[in-house]
């Protein structure tokens, strides 16, 4: 398309073609759906829509799916746009939530499209970073319904990594809305990339060279008397040291939190990478984050400043946010050479380098190990590659040949990655707010309709019962085709399957001895007298070899289309098409009417409260009405609040009540999970005390230091983000409880409580 309006260069970059072609479609007044690889500059287009929101003096909403990646757009934003300009609002914090430009997580968004807690008149476009994560397990169907029910006014940008169904998203997303939507694809990456893999004894090498080694191996261990093989594990040292330090700054996933602190310590008893100007810079840098807080006793922080004085880092979800903060802004300065993370830190957080490499190509996904998908090797490969400055990125996978099947990496191609699949999931906060906001099952069912879960399945729908008809008509034409003789006793194959069943039945005869087995003989002689009547039809018709061969043929061409036609008709009944969806919607409804939340087709007092709560709206809102947060101490809230949506790690246990009990709370829990599995037979109420204890003492005035030696082991991060999501909760409650200025007040105190020194979110 031409795009002459659309200028060469913007804040100093000049525009690549899906750039300039993204931004030329905004002119006109389309809504653009970005998918590009990592690295290409999805980023600069967003930019771009801010400067043209605020030209025409109307707002922006940047949203994005992790709460990282939004107080760093936050930091970016208002560095350029100046502080007055810019806000944040991610549940745990708010700041300046009126700006012009406002930065919030897509849930946060979706929220004030439900609750109309701030008005959106004055927002001309809504950008969606990371969109893709519309396929995520859990959560998923928030951004579906922040594009349905975005207002029209509204143009949005969605910015995707690379995807296989572009096109079918942009079909979808045309269903929702009165404006063009513009699809631009581009898979070009701006620094190509060069894969390698490693295995010990092998070195860097090639996939080809893998899968060669292992058959030349596996023949020569097919004599009995030789053991099979055990490789040596491969050694991330040994790559590192390999690789040299042509290929730093260099990322290295690794997919446990453990493995990632282990391989930085193992590297670090080996390697500097640091003069000792950039040792001190690291040290200044370490107390501007860290020392303020009183953290210099604990030993995890102790660990990581050490080696952070020798370039070499980990970053994990289980680290101090502070911790991140200071791994992070060392990094993007160059001060970190060797960087072990998890897969968290390749999502929207732009720090390219010359190389990736990867532990293993397989995870655990809290189910059980599988391989990465393209898509996600991809999100972290594309790390790799500076632009500007390297002429190639270098991806290397560690292989341990002990698990290794020749062609399991065989799919490793960018133009394999896998569509996008709507994980859409109805809650009852969107039950409650669609009873709100429609009063008629027509109007329900059409919005119901309108979500991608349904349009993709709609679609597949089609294409099974299409591929129904088609094996049905196969079945009839074999069927029509069918000797008149078959499974008949004048079939001939019939005839010769009865006379080897009667020898069969013979020998078993001649072997059979003894009182014991009379019983068998009569059931024998009694088959061999059915058999012998038809073994000795005189109108067996005698086909010729060919037809015989046909025959045989055709049979088995019709057992696999009656398997195929079986699965099928299986799959047609698990797809969740529009009207069972709505059966799934009145089915929550009828629960929710049986708890009280809604009756005669309105919210009653406990819906309104649920209909503003987002997380275990049932389980907040049935301990709010029945007295428990005015009764409670406000410390004894904070933990509660801490409890409430707990997920505990695998090693983590149920706790005793000793200095408080909240059993009531667990209670109450414990029954809606009993109905919601009775009744819907499902489970959403979530409950989990181990950290109940710690939320207490740090709400009276813990340090964290001393919290740490109560912990158990437990990672400060998850601990930090336990409190944080308990504030989040509490600030939720708070704005629905607009009534209630004493339980307000009481709320308020207990945020203040919980949100200090570690917890603390600095900006």
């Amino acid at each position: 398309m031409q795009a002459k309006t659309v200028p060469e260069t913007f804040r100093g970059y000049v525009l690549d073609g899906f750039q300039r072609e993204a931004i030329a479609y905004l002119l006109e007044g389309a809504s653009v759906f970005v998918a590009a690889p990592t690295g290409s500059g999805k980023t600069l287009i967003a930019d771009y829509v801010v400067e043209m929101a605020r030209n025409v003096g109307k707002g922006v909403i940047y949203t994005a799916p992790i709460k990282a990646l939004s107080n760093q757009k936050f930091k970016q934003f208002r560095d350029t746009y100046g502080e007055e300009n810019v806000g944040l609002v991610t549940g745990d914090v708010v700041r300046n939530e009126n700006a012009p430009v406002l930065v919030m997580t897509t849930e946060i968004f979706r929220n004030i499209l439900f609750d109309h807690s701030r008005p959106l008149d004055d927002i001309a476009y809504v950008i969606f970073d990371e969109i893709h994560y519309i396929a995520d397990e859990e959560r998923g169907f928030v951004w579906e319904e922040s594009l349905i029910f975005l207002p029209k006014h509204i143009r949005f940008l969605g910015l995707s990594a690379t995807i296989a169904n572009g096109n079918e998203l942009r079909n979808w997303m045309l269903t929702l809305r009165p404006e063009p939507v513009r699809v631009v694809e581009y898979r070009h990456r701006p620094v190509p990339l060069s894969h390698g893999y490693y295995a010990q004894g092998l070195g860097i090498t090639t996939l080809d060279t893998l899968d060669q080694y292992l058959r030349d191996t596996a023949a020569s261990t097919k004599e009995p008397w030789r053991e099979k093989t055990a490789f040596p594990l491969p050694n991330h040292v040994e790559l590192v040291d390999i690789l040299g330090e042509e290929y730093l700054p260099l990322l290295f996933f690794v997919f446990s939190r453990r493995g990632c602190e282990v391989h930085a310590v193992e590297l670090a008893r080996t390697h500097n990478y640091l003069t000792a100007e950039e040792a001190a810079a690291v040290r200044e840098a370490a107390e501007r984050h860290l020392w303020g807080r009183e953290l210099q006793s604990l030993g995890s922080v102790s660990q990581l400043t050490a080696i952070l004085e020798k370039g070499i880092a980990y970053h994990h979800a289980g680290l101090l946010p502070a911790c991140k903060e200071l791994v992070e802004e060392l990094f993007e300065r160059r001060l970190i050479k060797v960087l072990y993370a998890t897969e968290t830190f390749a999502v929207g957080v732009n720090f390219p380098v010359r190389t990736v490499c990867f532990d293993s190509y397989t995870k655990y996904d809290g189910r059980g190990f599988r391989p990465l998908t393209v898509g996600e090797y991809f999100q972290m490969a594309g790390r790799a590659g500076r632009r500007g400055i390297d002429e190639r990125g270098f991806v290397f996978t560690m292989v341990d040949l002990n698990f290794y099947q020749p062609g399991d990496l065989r799919d490793r191609r960018e133009d394999n990655v896998e569509p996008l699949w709507s994980q859409f999931d109805l809650t009852y906060n969107s039950v409650l707010n669609l009873t709100a906001r429609y009063k008629t099952a027509d109007q329900i069912r059409e919005v119901l309709q309108r979500n991608l879960l349904v349009y993709q399945n709609e679609r597949l729908y089609q294409n099974l019962q299409q591929e129904f008809l088609r094996v049905s008509d196969k079945i009839a034409e074999l069927s029509a085709k069918r000797c008149p003789h078959y499974r008949r006793d004048t079939c001939t194959e019939q005839a010769r399957r009865i006379r080897r069943e009667i020898d069969k039945l013979n020998q078993e005869l001649v072997q059979l001895r003894g009182k014991s087995r009379i019983k068998r003989r009569k059931q024998i002689l009694r088959r061999l007298h059915e058999l012998g009547s038809k073994a000795d039809s005189p109108a067996v018709h005698h086909c010729s070899k060919k037809e015989r061969k046909e025959c045989r043929y055709r049979e088995r061409q019709l057992r696999q289309a009656e398997r195929r036609l079986k699965e099928l008709k299986s799959s047609m009944r698990q797809v969740l098409t529009k009207e069972r969806l709505y059966g799934s919607f009145v089915a929550k409804q009828k629960f929710l009417e049986s708890l009280g939340y809604i009756e005669n087709g309105e919210l009653t007092g406990r819906g309104r409260i649920a209909a503003g709560i987002y997380v275990q709206e049932l389980l907040v809102t049935e301990l709010l009405f029945d007295g428990t947060f005015q009764d409670l101490s406000e410390d004894a809230i904070n933990a509660l609040a801490v409890c409430i949506d707990y997920e505990p790690r695998r090693d983590e246990a149920v706790r005793p009540w000793r200095l408080i009990d909240l059993s009531h709370a667990e209670e109450v829990a414990q029954e809606l999970m009993r109905l919601e599995k009775e009744v819907l037979n499902e489970q959403r109420v979530r409950f989990h005390n181990s950290l109940h204890e710690l939320a207490y003492r740090w709400s009276k005035g813990c340090s964290f230091v001393e919290l740490m030696d109560e912990a158990g082991g437990l990672a400060e991060g998850d601990i930090v983000s336990a409190f944080r999501r308990g504030i989040d909760l509490l600030r939720q409650l708070r704005r629905v409880c607009s009534g209630d200025q004493l339980l307000q007040a009481k709320l308020s105190r207990c945020i203040k409580k919980m949100d200090r020194d570690v917890v603390e979110i600095r900006l």
